[in-house]
């Protein structure tokens, strides 16, 4: 069998969540001893919390009837989710991919290219997940002992799952955009023109309703929006029947952006 045909079988091929884990163990390996590069990610939306959240919240009062900094803490949640996802599914990715050829090598065990992609995939949820816990616990303390509370409501205990489905969604976004990259360049596209636009505009720091129609039907398309909209609900008490199109849009998103990313990563490394 030619090359390309043997692309196409991969391509048809799902990922085992056996050889996908062992890829999974190697990042564990690797970061068992620069632990601190994780652990640094999580503290910009800690500051944001404090500096944004409780400190102009004090002037601000309340937005939608609750406090400011109950507000802000579920979109800085969502935030957290999306920060893991793209360090470790698009930043180390395209190091490992197009500068330190990891991919060669592990290709040359038994391990297949939906292999490595569900691993990385898994690897970069897992770095968004952690985030998530220790921020949602940040958020449980400091609403309890210097407050205000930023937890109001006992859908919270649906949170942190929510959020695992917010961190997968992205880490598969991450790792499709990952395998369009070519040049280091690309970064400042990414950061300029898609992160940073969703982390202001997508509803973390004040409701897109203050925008005009058209702004807001443009934003509702963006992925970042509909985590904040899961999260902000089940730790306000808003819940209302639209977290299932919340949800559904995050879940059909992520599946797609996997398809391309094996699709792409394939036509890398398999030739």
């Amino acid at each position: 069998m030619s090359n390309l045909g043997e692309s196409r079988c991969f391509s048809l091929s799902p990922p085992s969540l056996r050889r996908s884990s062992r890829m999974f163990q190697r990042n564990m390996i690797v970061y068992k001893h620069i632990w601190v590069i994780i652990v640094s990610g999580f503290f910009e939306p800690v500051f944001y919390l404090l500096g944004i959240g409780l400190g102009l919240g004090a002037m601000i009062g309340q937005v939608d009837g609750i406090a400011y900094g109950a507000y802000v803490a579920p979109g800085l949640l969502a935030v957290s989710c999306m920060n893991g996802a793209i360090t470790d599914g698009f930043f180390n990715i395209f190091f490992k991919l197009h500068f330190k050829k990891t991919y060669d090598g592990i290709l040359a065990t038994p391990m297949r290219v939906p292999d490595i992609a569900f691993g990385e995939m898994l690897w970069a949820l897992g770095r968004g997940t952690v985030y998530a816990a220790a921020f949602l616990g940040v958020v449980l303390l400091i609403g309890e002992t210097i407050g205000p509370r930023m937890i109001l409501s006992p859908w919270a205990v649906l949170a942190l799952p929510a959020a695992v489905i917010v961190a997968a969604a992205f880490s598969a976004m991450a790792l499709c955009i990952a395998s369009f990259a070519r040049k280091i360049q690309d970064f400042d596209i990414v950061m300029g023109l898609i992160v940073m636009p969703m982390f202001l505009f997508s509803g973390t720091f004040f409701p897109v309703t203050q925008f005009p129609l058209p702004a807001q039907h443009l934003v509702q398309i963006v992925p970042l929006y509909h985590g904040v909209a899961i999260l902000r609900q089940l730790t306000t008490g808003g819940v209302s029947p639209t977290i299932f199109a919340h949800l559904l849009y995050l879940v059909l998103l992520g599946c797609i952006a996997f398809a391309i990313a094996m699709h792409r990563l394939e036509r890398t490394l398999i030739k």
